[in-house]
C-alpha cells in the first residue's frame, strides 16, 4: 500500500496549500505546521473536508457504479472482455479496476484519517464544530469500508463473519516511505463491519441535523444521513433489528419525502448543468452539476445514454406497463439525441451527455424498503412492510398488495426484493443486493468466491505477503 499513501500524502498537500502558509520560525516539521494552519479554523478546516467528500465521489462514480449494474442482465452491455471479466468468472488479481476502485476508496479513508487524528490535536475553534468535522470524516470513512466490504469481503455478504476483509486503517500514513509496523493484515468481516457501525454511531452523536440549506444538508453528513446508511449497513449485516430501528429514525424525519409527482423530479435532465437539483427525497448524493461545467471538478463518468449500455427488454417486460418507472426513467435511445442505441431503450437517471448530474447515494425509498425487508424477517408477513411496500408501489402508479397476498414471509421478501431491483436499477448496487439475498448474477453459475473481487496483486505485492489472496485467485 506504499505508493497508495504516497499518492494521499500529496492530494493533502495540495488542499493543504490553498491555506497561506508565511514564513515559520517554529522549526516543526513543514506538514506539522501545514496542519496546524488547516485545522486551526472551522473555514480552513471545511475547505479541506472538502476534499475527502471529493475523493468519495471519484472513488464512487464511473466503472464503480457501473459493475454493480451491469453484473445483471437488466443492462445491456457490448459483448467484449472489459465488460465481462467482471461477471463471467474471468476476472483476475491484476485488472486494473480491481485495483483502482481499492486505491481511491482507501485515499478517501485516509483523508478521513488525517481529520478524525488532528482537528482534537490541532483546532482551535468552536467545540460543536470540531466534533461535527470529526462525524463527517468518520461518515465518509464508514461508506468506504462498506464499499471495500463489498467488494472485497470474502462471502462478506451472505454471512462469513470469519472471512477476510480489507485492512483497517484507522490512522493517517505520515510518511513516504513504508515500515514493517505500517503492513497491516487483513481485518475480518466481522471487524470491517462493527468498525462502519461504530464510526456511523459516534457520528449520529456530533452531526448537525441540516446545514442550512436544501443542497448542503444533502451533500455533506446529517444525522439522518449517517441513520440511513446505517440502515443500509445493518440490513447486510442481516441484523434485521438494528436495520428497523436505524430506518425508523430515518423516517421520522419529515424534511425527507418521496416524490409523488413525475419521477423525473428525482432524476432531473440537467440539460442546463449549472445548478444542484436535489429533490426531498434525496438523503445524500454528490452535487456534480453546481462545478458549472468546469472539468477539472470532476465528471460522474456514467455512460448509459450514449456509449452502448442500455435497458434489456426482458427487464422492462416484467415491469407493469403503468409503471411511473417504465413509462418515465426509460427512453427509445439517448433522451438528448435519439440517434443513439435506436431500437434499445435507456434510463433517464444520470442522462445528461456531459456527465454533468448530480448522483445521489442514498435516497428515501431506499429506507422505506430496508424497513420493510428488516421488519418482514422478524415479523413475517406484517401490515407495516405490506404499507410500506405499496408506498413505493403507488407512487410509481400501480396496484397495492394486501397482507392477504401473500401466504408466507418468503413470499413478501421475493415481492420486495423485486420492488428493490426495479426502483434501484441503474443506481449502483444491484449485484451487492443480489449476493446478499443469494439470488444469481448476470452468470447464474459464478460461485461465491467468483462474486467477490482479488485483492489487488499489487497490494499483495507490496505487503510482502502479509495480504492474503481471496479463496478461488490464487
Amino acid at each position: 500500500m506504499k505508493n497508495i499513501h504516497i499518492k494521499i500524502t500529496s492530494c493533502i498537500c495540495l488542499v493543504f496549500a490553498l491555506v497561506s502558509c508565511d514564513s515559520q520560525l517554529d522549526l516543526a516539521p513543514t506538514d506539522v505546521i501545514v496542519e496546524r494552519e488547516v485545522f486551526a479554523t472551522a473555514q480552513n478546516a471545511e475547505q479541506a473536508l472538502s476534499d475527502g467528500y471529493y475523493k468519495l465521489f471519484e472513488a464512487s462514480v464511473g466503472m464503480t457504479h457501473l459493475i454493480p449494474d451491469f453484473s445483471l442482465p437488466y443492462v445491456g452491455v457490448p459483448d467484449i472482455a472489459f465488460y465481462s471479466d467482471f461477471y463471467g468468472g474471468n476476472l483476475i488479481a491484476t485488472n486494473s479496476q480491481v485495483e483502482t476502485i481499492w486505491t481511491e476508496y482507501y485515499e478517501a479513508i485516509n483523508v478521513a484519517n488525517v481529520f478524525i487524528q488532528q482537528i482534537p490535536l490541532f483546532g482551535q475553534y468552536d467545540e460543536a464544530t470540531e466534533l461535527q468535522h470529526i462525524g463527517e470524516a468518520k461518515f465518509l470513512r464508514a461508506y468506504s469500508y462498506w464499499a471495500l466490504l463489498s467488494f472485497y469481503g470474502d462471502k462478506a455478504l451472505i454471512g462469513n463473519p470469519e472471512g477476510l476483509c480489507v485492512p483497517l486503517q484507522l490512522a493517517p500514513f505520515n510518511g513516504a516511505k513504508l515500515e514493517p509496523q505500517d503492513i497491516k493484515p487483513r481485518n475480518t468481516n466481522d471487524e470491517v463491519y462493527t468498525q462502519i457501525i461504530k464510526d456511523l454511531t459516534e457520528a449520529i452523536e456530533d452531526l448537525s441535523e441540516s446545514h442550512g440549506d436544501n443542497v448542503k444538508t444533502r451533500v455533506r453528513a446529517t444525522k439522518t444521513t449517517a441513520y440511513a446508511l446505517l440502515s443500509r449497513v445493518q440490513l447486510y449485516k442481516k441484523d434485521y433489528q438494528a436495520c428497523a430501528d436505524a430506518s425508523a429514525e430515518v423516517l421520522a424525519n419529515t424534511n425527507y419525502k418521496l416524490e409523488l409527482g413525475s419521477l423525473r423530479n428525482l432524476f432531473p435532465l440537467n440539460e442546463d448543468g449549472t445548478v444542484s437539483n436535489f429533490n426531498d427525497e434525496v438523503i445524500f448524493g454528490f452535487p456534480v452539476s453546481s462545478n458549472g461545467g468546469n472539468f477539472q471538478f470532476g465528471i460522474h463518468n456514467l455512460f448509459y445514454y450514449n456509449r452502448g449500455l442500455y435497458a434489456d427488454s426482458d427487464f422492462i417486460n416484467t415491469m407493469d406497463p403503468a409503471d411511473k418507472r417504465r413509462t418515465e426513467l426509460l427512453f427509445d435511445g439517448n433522451p438528448l439525441n435519439t440517434t443513439t442505441n435506436v431500437g434499445e431503450k435507456t434510463t433517464f437517471k444520470y442522462n445528461n451527455p456531459d456527465s454533468r448530474d448530480d448522483i445521489i447515494v442514498l435516497r428515501l425509498a431506499e429506507i422505506l424498503l430496508n424497513r420493510a425487508e428488516a421488519l418482514a424477517q422478524l415479523n413475517d408477513v406484517n401490515s407495516e412492510s405490506v404499507s410500506l411496500l405499496n408506498q413505493i408501489r403507488e407512487r410509481s402508479g400501480i396496484t397495492p398488495v394486501l397482507e392477504s397476498d401473500f401466504a408466507s414471509k418468503e413470499e413478501l421478501l421475493t415481492a420486495l426484493y423485486d420492488e428493490r431491483h426495479i426502483e434501484t436499477a441503474f443506481e449502483g448496487r444491484s449485484r451487492f443486493d443480489f449476493m446478499r439475498t443469494n439470488r444469481p448474477l448476470r452468470n447464474p453459475v459464478l460461485t461465491d468466491e467468483q462474486k467477490t473481487f482479488p485483492i489487488p496483486q499489487r497490494e499483495i505485492d507490496i505487503s510482502g505477503g502479509v495480504l492474503v489472496q481471496n479463496p478461488g485467485y490464487n
